[in-house]
């Protein structure tokens, strides 16, 4: 924690006191508070912001994620209470650009929501890979890719059911919408790659939606002990 991370947390600690009982203790900490806030340029967003943080997965593409990604990011944030962004990211360890999904929210959502997914994209591609290999090898690599997606896609849909027993979890839209403006500001549109958009699908097509949605419902995502602050497991 830097020093004005120590500082805003002592003016969230203040303002906390200003709701006391106590008339005179509660307009000291309130008068407490507002001075430290002028003294050291503390603004009402900065308080705001401090009560939510951000941790971040890495997508599997560096500018246009695929749309199933990006529905998997988007349902995984929704059922722990936290706001999802793709944004460009670096590996410093190979010194290139990457892009990452951070799931920004309250307590510890955000970083139950960065393991879920996580793990949930480990398995969708350990699937896909197995789909590939029993139904898609003969394919030609741009059918193959293509195909692959819509299985990728009933596998999302599929797994919903798993991530829906989490929904509820608590979210503050005030602390969540303060970080994202101090920390990203404007945002742009997200362009995620859909590779069947615009096609009519034939049967063979649906039948790897259908079999990536059989494959999704097989997926649990258990709370653990102490409800969903304990680490999670996927099976």
């Amino acid at each position: 924690m830097n020093e004005r991370d120590k500082i805003i947390a002592k003016i969230r600690k203040c303002l906390a006191l200003s709701a006391s009982a106590n008339e005179h203790e509660a307009e000291a900490a309130l008068r407490q508070a507002r001075k430290l806030m002028e003294t050291h340029g503390v603004a009402d967003l900065d308080i705001a912001a401090a009560e939510a943080a951000e941790r971040r997965a890495k997508a599997g593409a560096t500018a246009k994620p695929a749309q199933w990604e990006a529905s998997l990011a988007s349902l995984t944030g929704e059922a722990f209470g936290c706001r999802v962004i793709f944004s460009q990211g670096w590996d410093r360890a190979k010194w290139e650009p990457i892009g990452e999904w951070a799931f920004i929210g309250t307590g510890a959502t955000p970083e139950i929501a960065q393991y879920a997914f996580t793990v949930l994209l480990r398995q969708v591609r350990r699937a896909r890979a197995e789909h590939i290999k029993a139904k898609l090898k003969r394919c030609k690599t741009e059918t193959k890719t293509r195909r692959a997606d819509l299985f990728c896609e009933g596998w999302v849909d599929g797994v919903a059911r798993a991530l829906g027993a989490f929904a509820g979890s608590g979210e503050s839209s005030t602390a969540i919408e303060a970080f994202v403006a101090k920390r990203y500001g404007a945002l742009g549109s997200l362009e995620a790659r859909d590779r069947n958009a615009g096609r009519k699908l034939r049967d063979h097509e649906y039948d790897d939606a259908q079999a990536g949605h059989c494959s999704g419902r097989q997926a649990e995502l258990n709370r653990g002990v102490g409800g969903v602050a304990a680490p999670l497991a996927l099976e």
